[in-house]
């Protein structure tokens, strides 16, 4: 009996170790699903799968919020491709790769004003262009010595008759002649001036690169914060060498012998390259490499007040127009210049005028807002109008009157620079939601203002138009290609008042010129219409009359 129930345990327990074995079987509605889910649900899944990565990889949700430096949209490199594609100098991580070949030339003239920064070799050149050994620690321009501790620090200049006066260790003084690099103090003073510059970088790189609209995940962190040393510290001397340039041009005296400023192409291409949208660094940077490499005894003109000096030959005007307004930091070079130009303007717009909320408003939005944002006459009708044309002189570019019958417009100089400098403002209030649509608004106006050669004639008699272009034709064709491209904000316009200013004075023209072509028509047209409807009448009374006279 035992063994009997000893052989049904284990026969038992072979039976429940097959059963545990074989597999469960599946419903049909399991089978069913499983082969429609196949190879689609495995196709999702990898689709899932790229598209968390791109998330991963790309911008976060809130990044475009820090954005001040774009990528030029393509419809606007359309209307003047060398606005915006820099020929000679890379700034910036946009053309980063480009400086590797078709823009390496300027990257030994980077190196040269870093090293120009830092303190220079044994020999430096003089004012002269002479190559000649400077007395050690000795400053030709100021009569003064450079010490440095044990650790290489700088820790006073002492002055031509012995007084001694503090300085801040690693500042410099940014002259055309520098500290003569002589035993293992001035190598060390470079040093950490250098480490200085660089480690400030090192802090603000993922500041500096949420500025862009870009990731560039292709430019390693190191290579990144040596960048941002590298071309900061070259716009910043190449700011301040130019403003010493300008103090002493007028005594004919060059104190600077460099071979950018004695090559004057070259000045005025990096002029104009230097403004581009894509060749920009934040403010911030130049800033901060500004400050750890100024001096506490050197001018006290600020960066912005440099910066602009440097740009303003682009777009000469007078000096009381051009002091920038340091109260809020501008995003780069770029908006500091811009900012120029703003402020007579600006105070025109603080109430907004233009603002019609025409979707909530639909009995009178739309038409007040066509009214008071476009002109609806060309230059030629205006004439015809009886508005009479002036050039408005000593006033900011932007600032635009009606007064008496009589437009009011500060002279547009059109040439390769000014180009260059208006698209790109126009390029960065497009790309950028805070910056205000001035220019983009003055364009639009001229937009309206021109419909051809005609009107360019005009206006360049009055003086309000000069240009170096082949014809009046090609001006009012580069106008409209670039107005085509801009995307126009009717609900506001700093222009509103002048434009329904100009509309409102040419109504009564034009309704009376309509009033009068009407009447014309119908005394000129009236009897011919009459004879003809008399002889249609009369036609069809023999018709009808001559069927009973007919003889049978």
């Amino acid at each position: 009996m035992g063994r009997g129930n000893n052989s049904k345990r284990k026969s038992g327990s072979k039976l429940r170790n097959l059963a545990s074995h074989h597999p469960k079987r599946r419903s049909r509605n399991e089978e069913k699903s499983e082969e429609q889910e196949g190879p689609d649900q495995h196709l999702n899944n990898e689709w899932v799968i790229d598209i968390n990565k791109s998330l991963d990889d790309g911008h976060t949700y809130n990044s475009g919020k820090s954005w001040t430096i774009y990528r030029v949209p393509n419809n606007l490199c359309e209307v003047y491709k060398n606005a915006f594609q820099p020929k000679m100098i890379s700034i910036g991580p946009f053309h980063y790769w480009d400086r590797k070949e078709r823009l390496r030339v300027m990257e030994e003239h980077k190196m040269r004003f870093l090293e120009r920064l830092l303190g220079g070799k044994l020999k430096r050149r003089k004012s002269d262009g002479d190559l000649s050994s400077l007395t050690k620690g000795k400053r030709a321009s100021d009569g003064r010595e450079c010490e440095y501790d044990n650790n290489g620090g700088r820790l006073e200049r002492r002055k031509s008759d012995g007084d001694p006066s503090s300085l801040t260790e690693g500042k410099r003084a940014s002259d055309d002649r520098e500290c003569e690099d002589d035993g293992n103090g001035g190598r060390m003073a470079k040093t950490t001036l250098l480490n200085a510059l660089v480690k400030a970088m090192q802090d603000l790189e993922t500041k500096t690169r949420a500025c862009y609209s870009e990731k560039f995940d292709n430019i390693h962190s190191k290579d990144f914060v040596w960048m941002m040393v590298v071309d900061g510290c070259f716009v910043v001397e190449l700011l301040r060498l130019y403003n010493n340039h300008v103090r002493t041009k007028s005594t004919w005296e060059v104190n600077v012998a460099d071979p950018i400023f004695t090559t004057h192409w070259m000045l005025r291409t990096l002029q104009r390259e230097l403004l581009m949208l894509e060749n920009q660094l934040p403010l911030f940077v130049l800033k901060k490499l500004f400050e750890l490499t100024n001096n506490i005894d050197q001018q006290a003109e600020s960066l912005e007040t440099l910066a602009v000096t440097f740009f303003n030959p682009l777009l000469p005007r007078e000096k009381a127009a051009y002091k920038p307004n340091t109260a809020k930091l501008n995003a780069h070079l770029l908006a500091v210049f811009r900012s120029t130009f703003l402020q007579l303007v600006k105070k025109k717009s603080v109430k907004d005028t233009g603002r019609v909320t025409s979707p909530l408003n639909p009995n009178e939005g739309m038409s007040t807002l066509v009214q008071e944002s476009q002109l609806e006459h060309f230059v030629s009708q205006l004439q015809e109008a009886g508005v009479q044309f002036r050039e408005r002189k000593g006033d900011d570019l932007l600032d635009i009157g009606f007064a008496d019958g009589t437009l009011l417009v500060p002279q547009l100089s059109i040439n390769d620079s000014t180009i260059r400098v208006f698209l790109n403002f126009v390029a960065y209030e497009q790309c950028h939601n805070k910056a205000k649509p001035f220019f983009t608004n003055y364009f639009m106006f001229w937009d309206a203002l021109v419909n051809g050669s005609e009107d360019i004639q005009i206006l360049h008699t009055h003086g309000i138009i000069s240009h170096v272009l082949g014809g009046h034709g090609e001006v009012a064709n580069l106008l409209k290609r670039l107005c085509r491209e801009i995307v126009y904000d009717l609900d506001w316009t700093y222009l509103s008042n002048e434009i329904k200013e100009v509309n409102d004075y040419c109504k009564p023209y034009y309704e009376g010129m309509y009033r009068l072509w009407w009447n014309n028509l119908i005394s000129k047209h009236l009897s011919t219409v009459a004879t003809v409807l008399f002889l249609l009448t009369a036609i069809q009374t023999i018709y009808t009359v001559y069927p009973y006279y007919r003889p049978h």
